[in-house]
């Protein structure tokens, strides 16, 4: 269905080829920048409810819990109940997890509502991409995993930046910030609604099943050098948002809400940026280039800690920000290309499991090792693990020939933009 179809009304929201598929990248996004709004209250809630930083932790990995949930259970549903009620769903879920932040009144109200945020998440992250496919008008496969990047992360380093604004300026931040994603959820409604249905199997007699993992024999190299990709970049986003608040704050005796979210969404804004500047470089070629430079970004930060300097946290978060974004992109765009239509979903599956896993682990760890031997020092230990990860990771795609057709899946068609 062409956006010329839609009523008139939904019609004043699709101007140009192009409009349909930024409207979902929107609503991608708004799932991002939610999970990114709590960031900078985290250390105000270990003090207001009096938990130690290992609980902080577990409630900061609850979220890969939520992804999980629905990428397993509910996403597998969305070509014979619609992509859009998937993504009703998915703005459905970021309002009431937001919601559920601004009332909270103990721990565990802050683990449902990182639940909650990642259920968001899972119902979104594929349904909202397989969506942006089909309404690419050129079939710009490139262009179509770069823009979701980049509205991952450019959401969350949104999210962070204005919700440290709130809580360095605002009269009972904590609760009026909320209000900024379920806003954003109500427009994301109004962006799903006027765009058209991309599923092809809707009211079909499709049997239900949970979302599995399959990954062709033939494939499995250039996978797992995909699947390590994404998974180095999340336990690098789950490490740097567990670590950063609170070392600011600890670490650098700077008592400002605001800059710890800039770090965070400095970090964030940087891989975001990536993805704009960096457009030809993808594939393998990509991940050659950013995993040589994540592993110097975690020896970088490793060897600043200590010196508890603002300015070299600030430099170094740059540089592991442009690192995080290529080698995302290369792995995002890797797995796209080798992908076989009819194995897309349990490849993708796989795909983004090792992401939120990965995503867990530093964050708990981090969180824990702190309580035991200070929060420098556990971020010491988990940044040295990781760069050896990395490095170990790279040996992988060095040894991994290009699959063929290296330089990514090509434009088919004009590539005029409105």
């Amino acid at each position: 269905m062409s956006s010329t179809d839609l009523p008139s009304a939904s019609g004043r929201l699709l101007r140009g080829p192009r409009s349909a598929f930024r409207w979902t990248a929107y609503v991608l996004g708004v799932t991002s920048f939610a999970g990114g709004i709590p960031t900078p209250f985290y250390p105000l809630y270990e003090q207001r409810f009096g938990f130690s930083a290992g609980i902080l932790g577990v409630v900061f990995g609850a979220y890969a819990a939520g992804v999980l949930l629905t990428l397993f259970f509910v996403a597998p549903l969305a070509e014979r109940v619609g992509r859009r009620n998937l993504l009703y769903l998915g703005m459905a879920l970021t309002a009431v997890g937001a919601l559920v932040f601004a009332l909270a009144t103990g721990v565990l109200w802050l683990a449902l509502g990182r639940v909650l945020a990642g259920m968001a998440v899972g119902a979104t992250t594929s349904v909202a991409t397989a969506a942006m496919t089909d309404l690419e008008p050129y079939r710009d496969q490139h262009h179509v995993a770069r823009v979701a990047v980049a509205a991952n992360f450019g959401g969350v380093a949104l999210g962070v930046t204005l919700s440290g604004l709130f809580a360095q300026f605002g009269a009972d931040p904590s609760q009026v910030v909320y209000v900024l994603p379920i806003l954003a959820s109500v427009l994301g409604v109004v962006a799903v609604r006027a765009t058209p249905e991309t599923a092809t199997a809707i009211r079909a007699k499709l049997p239900w099943r949970i979302q599995r993992i399959s990954v062709p024999r033939e494939l499995r190299r250039p996978f797992w050098v995909a699947a390590g990709g994404i998974a180095a970049c999340y336990s690098i986003y789950g490490f740097f948002a567990a670590l950063v608040p609170s070392y600011i704050r600890v670490g650098l005796h700077a008592n400002s809400p605001l800059a710890a979210a800039g770090v965070v969404a400095l970090m964030f804004g940087a891989a975001a940026f990536t993805q704009v500047v960096t457009g030809q470089i993808r594939d393998r070629r990509a991940l050659l280039v950013g995993f040589p430079l994540l592993v110097g970004a975690l020896i970088a930060l490793v060897l600043i800690l200590p010196l508890s300097s603002m300015t070299w946290l600030v430099l170094v978060t740059a540089g592991m920000g442009g690192a995080v974004g290529l080698t995302y992109m290369g792995s995002v765009t890797l797995v796209d290309r080798v992908a076989p239509e009819a194995q897309r979903g349990e490849l993708l599956a796989g795909y983004y499991c090792a992401g939120y896993l990965a995503l867990a682990i530093p964050t708990i760890g981090v969180a824990e090792a702190s309580d035991w031997v200070g929060l420098a020092e556990a971020g010491i230990l988990f940044g040295a693990v990781l760069a050896v990860a990395v490095a170990i990771l790279f040996v992988g795609v060095l040894r991994t020939p290009t699959p063929p057709g290296g330089g990514g899946r090509p434009r088919s068609g004009t590539s005029k933009v409105d």
